[in-house]
Parts: C-alpha cells; sequence; structure tokens
C-alpha cells in the first residue's frame, strides 16, 4: 500500500503531544524525571509449570516516573534471557529480572516517561535429556510457552485499565514489547507468529511421528487463551495485539512468520553472535551447544523482511537524522531499524582468564551484558557442581572477554539513542494518519526514467520537508531533511540503474513515487 500511518520528521515529532516537552528536554526521547518508583512482583498471570506441573504466579516488577501525573504513559514490557531455565541452572549468571541490563533498560524507560515491565515467564525444558530429539522439542515448547506468557503481559496491561482503575497510568493503545536474548524470541514471536499454521514446518516436527512438537490440545493455543493441561487462560476477552516490537539478540523462528503489514521491529545483534544467527541459520543454545533450529531468520532477516514489505516504513517516515542512526547505515545495508553491533573476534582465538592459563573467545552475542562474577562464581558453587564456578565464570567470559558495568551502559546508551526515537514514531502513528498529497501539492517527478539526475518538484505553498529513496529490497539508499524547497534536484551519485521507490515528505503528508535510473 502506498500510504501508511506517517510520523513525519523530527522536527514536527518533538512537537506532538506523545513526546511532550519537559524541563528544557523531549518526553520519550530524553531522561526528563530523575528518579524512578519500583514495584516488584505484580501477578500479571496464572499458567502451569512444568518444572512444578502446578500453577504458577507470572510476575513483573513495574517501574514507573517518580513524580509524574500523566494517565495516559505507554507502556514497554521486557522480557530477560536466560535460556528457558533458571539463572545459574541454566549455566548463566542472567535469566533474573534483575539482570543488570534489564534493571537497566527499564529504569531509562522510566526516566523518559515510560512505565516499564520486566516480566517473568516460564521456564523448563530437558536440557540434560541425551537425546538432542527431545531437547529439541521442549525447547520449542519452552519457548513456546514465553509467547504465550508474553500475550498474557500485553492483555493484562489492558485489563488493568478497563477494570482495574488504571493504577498504573497506562495507555492501553500504546503498548511496546521488547525482549533481551532468549526474550527476543519472546518479542519477535509475539510480533509474528499468528497462526498455528505458521508452526506446523518440517523443522517444528517430530520426523518420526509426523507430529509438530507443539500440540494445542496439550499446550494451548498460540495466545493462550484456551484451558489444555499445560495451560491456563487469563484475561481471555482482551486483544494481545502490541504496536511495535524490539529484541536485543535472539532470534524469530521462521522467516516465513513476517507478513505484509505486519508491525514494526528494531533490532541490536552482534553478526558474531556464537548462538542466534544474524541472517537465516542455526540456533545453538549456550546450555547445551546443541542445534535446536535451522533456518531461523535473525535480526539482519527480520530488518531486510521488514524493510520489503513496508512494516517499518514508520522508521523510513520519520527520517531521524542522528549520530546512532549514522553510526547503524554504515553497517545495516540500509535497513531500517537494525543497528548491529560489530565486536570482532580475539584474532589469537584466546584470552586470559585467571586461573586458567587461556580460554578461547567464542564471539560477542551480549556485549550489552554484564554481571557480578564474585556472586555467581559462589552461587554456582552453592550447587555442588563438580565444575568449579571460576571456570563457568571464565565460560561465560568467553563470550564477553571485556565485559564491564562501563562496557555495558555504553552499549545501553546507543540501543536507547537508536531505539527511543523509533519508539516515539510507531506511538505517534497512532494519532497522525496523513493521506496521499500528490494532488494537495501538485508533486511532479522528472524526467523519469532519468540518465544521471531526477528533479522532485511542488506548489511554492506546500515545500518538500525531506526525501528518502530506498531500493526494491527496501534499504534506504540516500535520505535527506529539512529541505523546504519546492523543487529539489537528485543526483543518481553511484546508484546502480534499476527501479527505486522515493517517499517525499510534505507537512501535511507524504508521497511515493516509483523512479527509474537507466
Amino acid at each position: 500500500m502506498i500510504m501508511r500511518k506517517l510520523f513525519t520528521i523530527c522536527l514536527t515529532l518533538i512537537l506532538c503531544g506523545a513526546a511532550a516537552n519537559l524541563f528544557g528536554q523531549t518526553r520519550y526521547l530524553d531522561e526528563v524525571f530523575s528518579t524512578v518508583k519500583r514495584t516488584d512482583s505484580v501477578v500479571y498471570g496464572v499458567n502451569v509449570s512444568v518444572l512444578t506441573m502446578g500453577a504458577q504466579n507470572l510476575v513483573m516488577n513495574i517501574y514507573e516516573p517518580d513524580g509524574d501525573t500523566a494517565t495516559d504513559r505507554p507502556m514497554v514490557l521486557l522480557f530477560p534471557t536466560g535460556n528457558f531455565l533458571p539463572a545459574i541452572l541454566n549455566g548463566s549468571p542472567n535469566g533474573n529480572l534483575d539482570d543488570s541490563t534489564v534493571v537497566e533498560i527499564c529504569n531509562r524507560l522510566a526516566k523518559r516517561g515510560y512505565v516499564a515491565a520486566a516480566c517473568f515467564n516460564r521456564h523448563g525444558w530437558l536440557a540434560q535429556n541425551p537425546d538432542q530429539s527431545i531437547q529439541t522439542a521442549t525447547l520449542l515448547q519452552a519457548a513456546y510457552r514465553g509467547i504465550q506468557d508474553g500475550r498474557t503481559a500485553v492483555r493484562f496491561a489492558k485489563k488493568t485499565v478497563a477494570e482495574d482503575g488504571n493504577p498504573y497510568g497506562i495507555d492501553a493503545k500504546k503498548i511496546i514489547m521488547g525482549g533481551i536474548g532468549t526474550g527476543g524470541y519472546i518479542s519477535l514471536g509475539c510480533a509474528y507468529l499468528n497462526t498455528y499454521d505458521e508452526i506446523k514446518l518440517a523443522k517444528f516436527t517430530d520426523f518420526t511421528t509426523g507430529q509438530p512438537y507443539v500440540d494445542t490440545t496439550v499446550h494451548g493455543n498460540i495466545w493462550g487463551t484456551n484451558m489444555t493441561m499445560l495451560n491456563l487462560p487469563n484475561h481471555t476477552s482482551y486483544s494481545s495485539d502490541f504496536l511495535m516490537a524490539f529484541n536485543l539478540g535472539g532470534a524469530l523462528g521462521d522467516s516465513t512468520w513476517v507478513d505484509d503489514g505486519e508491525i514494526p521491529a528494531v533490532s541490536f545483534h552482534t553478526p558474531q553472535d556464537p548462538n542466534a544467527p544474524y541472517d537465516i541459520g542455526i540456533v545453538i543454545v549456550p546450555t547445551t551447544g546443541n542445534t535446536v533450529i535451522d533456518q531461523a531468520a535473525g535480526s539482519f532477516a527480520v530488518a531486510r523482511i521488514n524493510n520489503r514489505f513496508g512494516n517499518n516504513d514508520v522508521f523510513v517516515n520519520a527520517m531521524i537524522m542522528d549520530a546512532y542512526t549514522t553510526a547503524a547505515n554504515t553497517l545495516n545495508s540500509g535497513y531500517e531499524g537494525l543497528m548491529p553491533f560489530n565486536r570482532p573476534l580475539d584474532p589469537m582465538g584466546t584470552w586470559d582468564c585467571p586461573p586458567l592459563p587461556a580460554f578461547p573467545h567464542e564471539g560477542e552475542g551480549a556485549p550489552w551484558d554484564w554481571w557480578n562474577e564474585a556472586a555467581f562464581i559462589a552461587a554456582w558453587d552453592a550447587t555442588g557442581s563438580m565444575t568449579p564456578g571460576f571456570a563457568v565464570n571464565c565460560d561465560q567470559r568467553a563470550g564477553n572477554p571485556d565485559m564491564s558495568a562501563m562496557k555495558g551502559r555504553l552499549y545501553v546508551d546507543s540501543v536507547m539513542g537508536y531505539l527511543s526515537p523509533r519508539m516515539v514514531a510507531a506511538l505517534n502513528s497512532l494519532s497522525t494518519d496523513i493521506e496521499d498529497v500528490r494532488e494537495l501539492t501538485q508533486f511532479q517527478a522528472f524526467p523519469n526514467p532519468a540518465k544521471t539526475s531526477i528533479t522532485l518538484a511542488s506548489d511554492v505553498a506546500t515545500p518538500i520537508l525531506g526525501v528518502v529513496i530506498y531500493d526494491l529490497a527496501g534499504r534506504q539508499v540516500y535520505a535527506s531533511q529539512k529541505i523546504m524547497t519546492s523543487q529539489v534536484e537528485l543526483d543518481r551519485g553511484g546508484l546502480n540503474a534499476g527501479v527505486y521507490m522515493v517517499k517525499v515528505v510534505f507537512k501535511d503528508g507524504v508521497v511515493t513515487e516509483k523512479v527509474v535510473f537507466e
């Protein structure tokens, strides 16, 4: 479709109601609150735990800007990493609602004016079973439960507004879901798994029986809204839909889950991630080192498909031009909504880890993570494992050799810098529905086809504010803003011969034009 809901250029963005100016800064873009109020262990649902085969409370820790009086705030649901197992038992210091990165991001969101919720999801799968097919089946079922829990959290948020007097001051239409590592599988799955048929693929099927690993009569439907042996329905009268997704690592079960007209997504990923693919590839579980899914879609693939379908056009049309976007665009092949973090391997392949002489450097999948090493080692040793805690900590450091709080927070700086304006763009798309203004502006593009340059022209009363060009694969190849003139000559530059889509932004709308360079 030519037109999508449009959030215009950055100047308009910071003047819109959802980004109201507070104390000389811009709410939702900048940290306008100095302190945060946190409410722990809020029960958002009850469901079956496969660890105990009994009912388990699903809880979230809710962060709010302290002293804020707004009652229509966007809510961000954030799911942590953890390989669908409890921290320590998963061989990692991470997997809790109090993980350093989770707390850091939630605090920063709340200081920007959001309501943020760190959300627990159910754990449990047969990681130690010697049969890899059983490992695969039970892990995929764990991921499925995570998606059900994510959708339960969305419905809970809407229920608090409709039935509970809106105790957290949120706007039920403005819900965003994100995930870190394993949580990225949840946020992307909740965004793009829309039908049960999408998981009836060969790679999600037991080849010995021909049956899908997930059986809705046992595990519940994809929304988690029906009663089965392993699923209890929660808040079923509310929609599980939300506005936007984001992920730090993780992947999507299959690229075919993304369809035209889906919600936008912002992804952060290291191409060197040893466990989750950056493009299309295999998923390896750090707990076991085994391959679980083949041909999963990593962040690069998700961004490529979303750009091709126009799902991320809300970001393209916002024409976000800042240092974070510039840095991302040097690595993301022009795919809006993707910020890669290049973390090259140690050329020697090892690094020092006292008291071990050397440990292999595996490649970094989560440079934003950090943890208390002494506490992790002590907690591990308390389990009575034959493997000493210092060795397990070294194994974790192999994927993050220069891990520190300072480094982690620097990466969160980049995450928030790139993510914040895109969340605001998505939020504003709810209230800004601008039509195609070709006739109003008397827009023309000539010559078309062109050899060296093409001129974009409009009526002098409706000047052009910005221009974005992207190729047919959805890659952005040119962008310019703050033009404020009725005629622009675009030089072909280094663009190859072919067809391109040009989005021309005006005060009251947008025009999309197909142009051809011969």
